[in-house]
């Protein structure tokens, strides 16, 4: 762990540290080793790489480079802009290089440290905490197009709708997390792992992650304060749809089942009972959407000037002794409820849709150290208008599975979920279009 990192240094052989300390004054590393393009962002960085307090590491696939920025010094937004510059200014001296003629390779070798870890070194850094274990996935599934055409919908029925892409995302976050069935397929391999002695435990704790899965989780959302407060980047923003105090899913069940019901009954009676609940509930569900839209727009102002009571709690410690901070720190870690509100129990970051001229494709987010934030979802869209999102899952079962030799399980688990993230997302902004497109029965 990152909190550990001064500690272990100060005890590693001479030589070692310092080959570190020289490694400091590199502000970007480069790692020339190709790594498999086909890997997910959060596998493709799993080597060779400097820690948090360095900002910048870059890896090579053979045709397409990663950016593996430290969120110490970059924000999503500033990282996929300086990962923009760095690529343009890249291809402009390679064109300008092309036209010299044929250069020799020079005799004096760049500077490549040995690190050499002695067997010493390794028990000692072995033996230091962790971080948690992770797996990645990634899809593409999700269509864009629609989302917009829905958008566009909304703004035709009434200018009083105006959820944006990252609201809607946010609210069928929500409704996922609530309505997510794993595939019997998934539980019977779990199931299989809890019989065998060795897989005993992991098998369960996955079980146990999938049923944890139901809760509506705490979301952290980075919002670009860069506007308004240059200065500090980012603000951070908890947020839990009030899925249950707005009856969206209710409502929505509710209108479709109508719908459903006026296509398929043939008497003249039941339409028109059909159509006229329908003409009652519509405007009543759309109105809460309009609600919900306008709810996060306030809750972004908030954040956006400083005043959130995440911002509030890291203006706080911020000018507390160091001791101090540490111990106010552990608070929320132990208190579920002041978890949620300042920190969150997922990071949610969309860095919005690149230039056409982009050749931004992939983005990851980060996390910190707080044990209980468990998955962090990124957002990209590209310059071809697809949508990347990228699943870090760091649930305890993961480890677990990891230790047993059934990576591959966790990694199906965390694919499963963020598949029908993306598929259930489609489907509801297609049932969403039906509803606010029919105007009567």
């Amino acid at each position: 762990r990152r909190t550990a990192v001064a500690a272990i240094r100060a005890e590693l052989d001479p030589a070692l540290q310092q080959e570190l300390a020289q490694l400091r004054l590199a502000p970007v590393w480069l790692n020339a080793d190709p790594r498999p393009r086909r890997l997910p962002l959060g596998l493709l960085r799993q080597a060779e790489r400097s820690v948090g307090d360095h900002p910048l590491t870059i890896f090579t696939t053979g045709d397409s480079f990663v950016f593996d920025q430290s969120h110490i010094f970059f924000d999503g937004a500033w990282g996929a802009a300086l990962a923009e510059i760095m690529t343009n200014e890249a291809l402009s001296w390679a064109a300008y290089l092309h036209t010299l003629p044929a250069q020799q390779p020079g005799q004096a070798r760049p500077f490549s440290p040995l690190l050499h870890i002695s067997p010493a070194d390794h028990a000692r850094i072995m033996a230091m905490p962790r971080i948690a274990t992770e797996v990645c996935v990634e899809t593409s599934a999700i269509k864009l197009d629609a989302i917009l055409s829905l958008r566009r919908k909304f703004k035709q029925r009434s200018d009083l709708l105006q959820l944006t892409v990252n609201d809607l995302l946010v609210l069928y976050r929500a409704i996922h997390a609530v309505t997510y069935a794993p595939p019997p397929s998934l539980v019977q391999r779990l199931q299989t792992l809890t019989q065998n002695r060795t897989t005993q435990a992991a098998g369960r704790s996955a079980l146990a992650a999938l049923e944890s899965s139901s809760q509506n989780p705490a979301i952290l959302i980075p919002v670009d304060a860069s506007q308004r407060h240059p200065q500090d980047r980012v603000f951070p923003m908890t947020f839990e749809v009030p899925l249950t105090h707005l009856g969206l899913l209710q409502m929505h069940r509710q209108a479709l089942e109508i719908l459903d019901q006026s296509e398929n009954e043939r008497g003249r009676r039941k339409r028109r009972l059909a159509r006229e609940s329908f003409e009652q509930l519509q405007p009543e569900y759309l109105g809460t959407l309009a609600g919900f839209g306008e709810m996060m727009s306030r809750v972004k102002d908030i954040a956006m000037s400083g005043e959130s009571a995440s911002v509030g709690t890291i203006k706080l410690l911020a000018h507390l002794p160091r001791p101090l901070q540490r111990i106010l720190n552990q608070i929320p870690s132990r208190f579920d409820v002041l978890n949620d509100m300042i920190r969150g129990r997922e990071v949610f970051s969309n860095v919005g849709a690149v230039v056409r001229s982009s050749t931004l494709s992939r983005f990851i987010t980060a996390k910190d150290d707080n044990e209980k934030k468990t998955l962090a979802l990124g957002v990209m869209t590209d310059a071809a208008g697809v949508m990347m999102l990228t699943l870090r899952d760091f649930r305890p079962h993961v480890a677990q599975l990891e230790a047993v030799g059934e990576m591959d399980t966790a990694v199906l688990i965390a694919q499963d979920y963020l598949d029908s993230y993306a598929y259930g997302l489609n489907r509801f902004v297609r049932d969403l279009d039906r509803i606010v497109t029919r105007r009567s029965v």
